[in-house]
């Protein structure tokens, strides 16, 4: 739009705000903002989804770890019956596992591919892969580390509402050429009472 103020100058100047641009700004103003809208809720649904699918994950790989026999989770072999148990993170007692998580807060210390030698009352020895998370530089960027060929018992057996349960686990496993122990008791663990 052009006005004229004086014969000899000539001066530009905006477009005054008319009823359908400011109806036009308006529209667009709002439409804009049900992108946003909808934008958000699809986050919101990736996040939902992504925690819904890392929480499965992480429930399967602990099941899969806590016990399981190649007879089955929590099976109990026929002389096994006045044996001493172990409890997985599920609560469940179980009698030689094969895969056992030691850490149930993190995972990060477990034993896998156990083959065990001797499930008695009073305790248990076998041969397993010793795997831990060494937390360097950091744990959450560290990956687990695997120590095959390693020696693990279970001793101490107590008494509980789960009924005889070992409360000591300890596995010899070589690391940089020496031998080393790892002690975890299970005592102090509040589903024991």
């Amino acid at each position: 739009m052009t006005l004229i103020t004086h014969p000899n100058e000539t001066r530009e100047t905006p477009l005054s705000p008319t009823k359908s641009t400011s109806t036009e700004t308006l529209e667009l103003l709002f439409r804009e903002a049900k992108q946003r809208a909808r934008r958000r809720k699809l986050r919101w649904f990736a996040l939902v989804l992504a925690t819904a699918l890392t929480a499965g994950v992480v429930a399967g790989v602990t099941y899969g770890a806590g016990g399981s026999t190649a007879r089955g989770h929590g099976s109990v072999p026929p002389l096994a019956l006045t044996s001493a148990k172990v409890l997985t993170c599920q609560g469940t007692d179980v009698v030689r596992p094969t895969n056992y998580i030691i850490t149930c807060a993190d995972a990060y210390t477990q034993l896998t591919k156990t083959h065990w030698t001797s499930w008695t009352s009073k305790s248990a020895t076998g041969t397993t892969t010793f795997a831990m998370n060494l937390c360097k530089p950091y744990c959450a960027a560290s990956k687990m580390t695997f120590y095959p060929h390693s020696a693990v018992s279970f001793t101490s057996p107590i008494t509980t509402k789960h009924g005889s349960l070992f409360s000591l686990l300890t596995v010899h496993y070589r690391s940089g050429g020496r031998e080393r122990v790892f002690h975890f008791s299970y005592r102090g663990d509040l589903s024991f009472k």
